[in-house]
């Protein structure tokens, strides 16, 4: 599936999926570290990588899902994929 990201706002994304986070095993989760490298291939040509290299961990932390219900960062991700940008 290719996205089309031009009219994906990146920092708003960031910032939604930094403020999604509810528990500090969320920043090693796959569900968010998942997310980040999704946005690194998709906004490639566009993007300042440095700002996404912030908010990686090295992959031997990165954990499984934990399984929250809901989780927050999937949420965020989801609405990144529907074609209204608001997951319905």
């Amino acid at each position: 599936m290719s996205i089309d990201v031009s009219n994906k706002d990146l920092k708003g994304l960031l910032d939604d999926l930094k403020n999604s986070l509810v528990k500090d095993e969320c920043w090693k989760c796959e569900c968010f570290q998942g997310f980040l490298a999704q946005l690194e291939l998709d906004f490639e040509e566009v993007l300042p990588l440095e700002e996404l290299d912030k908010l990686k961990v090295i992959p031997e932390v990165i954990h499984c899902c934990l399984g929250c219900d809901p989780c927050p960062p999937a949420d965020v991700y989801a609405r990144y994929l529907a074609p209204d940008g608001k997951g319905e």
